[in-house]
């Protein structure tokens, strides 16, 4: 989700993110920054080689896209795309490649940083939209969820606070060619970064992450804004600098829009025509005008997708009061981390902290063992104790799902509980397990005993996340809301403040995103081949990169 722009937004930003703890410093610069940012000393040259052009759209799913294209609603992109050939995914000059999933979960800054570093989290060290570096003592909060401080989302842009956090090469050095990035939380390693003025992100109040209220009403035109303006910064950029090797067009507003809009589906359609297509039109239209169009590939490729739910307390599983997971985890007897980023030093005992992604939430513990009074701190690199420490958390998670115990609000919320054996930091983390009530169970086992093709390739995906060098980022229980298209919209949760749409889970409306590769002057049938070349007929997101290579560099 796109929260850590709007965490930045409010009817007088500056004094909001002041207000935030955010220095008057960063906020002056960031400001100042706006327009254009050039990140490397001395610039690459553009080469003579091929052009890719990235439409990064957060928040689409692929049937929303593809419906755009076929209804009628993105007559810009439908017409590079060219007529279908009724083959799968094939059209004139174009491919949709089938059946591309997300990571997990399927959320932003998760899903992006592996679009642009190819690393899936476990590896790439960023699994979130907010996640806690136990090796660091550090909450991280760049797209806040469980809290509503906006500085971190202010270090995206005034400090490449993501580049920071990654512990993977991005597309950008791997690529080593001239690169510009609209926009973007991922940018590290690229020549130019352009961005909207701060100002100009306009009052998106009802996007902040506590979430909506009963009084607002919501339209896209902030939203627009947004786009719009970014697209602007962009094409002043190009006419500037002229067509870099690899530019990328990061498009936030319709996730957010979509997040707070009446009718998420059908609305993200009608912004896809009113506003998307229309910016997309203009950025082909300055490379037509450049003499580049005839030979860029043309990329459009999602984060996720979006689910519907019910914007009512019941519903939305917060982080803060009586009736919220936090509280069961404060009744297993830990002291919990408080909601913000930056903590003083007589708040630093904590023995629990959470990481809402959604659909999905991180539980991280330390081993109480080494800070049992009050006013002793953790001791975090170390390892929590299985018996201890994390199996009365999953027991208490499993008891009020089941009757309501500790937290009635919370029966009937909870899909899966995961756990595993903890591991120290410095140590490659293990593979998740469901907490079946009595025992831990890998997945594969417990999902041939219980099968859920509703999540798709759920075992493969929890491994991405949660297993190598970086997967303790993903803490040491996992909730699982229930959630997806095949559960009436009554039931299904999520972990964030009041929302209309949410987004994270394994399920197809979340999980499922377009990859379409374009180029006038190649067909359709061509482009398939030469993606099915690089990475094979069924590739998923972490094969995005590997994309984006290949056409870079076509010998």
């Amino acid at each position: 989700m796109g929260l850590g722009i709007i965490a930045l937004i409010v009817g007088g930003v500056v004094g909001y993110l002041e207000y935030s703890g955010v220095s008057v410093s960063e906020v002056a610069e960031l400001i100042a920054e706006g327009g254009e940012n050039q990140l490397r000393e001395q610039m690459r040259p553009a080469s003579s080689g091929p052009r890719v052009l990235v439409i990064a759209l957060d928040g689409v799913g692929d049937d929303e896209l593809r419906d755009a294209v076929a209804g009628g609603r993105a007559p810009n992109m439908a017409r590079l795309l060219g007529a279908s050939t009724g083959e799968n995914g094939v059209y004139e000059h174009a491919y949709a490649v089938p059946g591309v999933l997300s990571v997990l979960p399927s959320t932003t800054l998760a899903a992006w940083s592996s679009v642009f570093t190819g690393r899936p989290a476990g590896q790439h060290g960023v699994p979130g939209n907010e996640w806690f570096a136990r090796e660091e003592g550090r909450f991280y909060a760049p797209a806040p969820v469980s809290i509503t401080e906006a500085g971190d989302a202010v270090k995206v842009y005034a400090e490449d606070l993501i580049g920071g956090a990654l512990r993977a090469p991005t597309l950008y050095e791997r690529a080593n060619v001239r690169s510009h990035v609209s926009l973007s939380q991922i940018h590290h390693g690229a020549d130019i970064l352009t961005t909207p003025d701060v100002e100009a992100f306009g009052a998106l109040a009802s996007a902040l992450a506590e979430g909506i209220t009963d009084e607002e009403e919501v339209t896209q035109a902030a939203y627009e804004e947004l786009d719009r303006t970014a697209v602007e910064s962009l094409i002043g950029s190009l006419q500037k600098h002229g067509i870099p090797d690899l530019q990328v067009v990061y498009f936030p507003g319709v996730d957010l829009y979509t997040h707070v809009a009446e009718q998420p589906i059908d609305d993200q359609r009608n912004y896809l025509r009113d506003v998307v297509d229309d910016c997309v039109g203009l950025i082909l239209a300055e490379y037509q005008a450049q003499g580049f169009l005839e030979e860029t590939y043309v990329v459009f490729v999602s984060d996720h997708g979006h689910t519907p739910v019910l914007d009512d307390d019941r519903h939305a599983l917060g982080a803060e009061g009586e009736d919220e997971p936090t509280s069961l985890i404060q009744q297993a007897g830990f002291r919990l981390r408080p909601l913000k980023i930056e903590l003083a030093e007589e708040e630093q005992d904590y023995q629990a902290t959470v990481a809402y992604q959604g659909a999905i939430a991180y539980v991280y513990l330390a081993d109480r063992s080494t800070c049992a009074a009050e006013g002793q701190r953790c001791d975090w690199k170390r390892a929590p104790r299985l018996q201890e420490d994390v199996i009365p958390v999953a027991r208490a998670f499993a008891a009020a799902t089941a009757t309501g115990a500790g937290v009635p609000a919370l029966q009937g919320t909870l899909d899966l509980i995961f756990a595993r054996e903890p591991r120290a930091s410095g140590q490659d983390a293990l593979p998740f397990q469901v907490w079946d009530g009595e025992r831990l169970v890998p997945v594969g086992e417990y999902l041939s005993a219980n099968p859920r093709p509703d999540l798709l390739d759920l075992q493969a995906r929890l491994d991405s996340l949660a297993v190598g060098p970086y997967g303790h980022r993903a803490g040491d229980i996992l909730l699982l809301a229930k959630s997806g298209p095949d559960r009436p919209i009554e039931e299904r949760f999520y972990f964030s403040g009041r929302y209309r749409s949410w987004h994270g889970s394994p399920s197809s409306q979340d999980s499922e995103i377009p990859l379409v590769v374009a180029r006038p002057s190649s067909s359709g049938a061509d482009l398939r081949d030469r993606i099915s070349a690089a990475v094979g007929d069924k590739p998923s997101q972490l094969d995005i990169t590997d994309v984006l290579l290949s056409l870079l560099n076509p010998t």
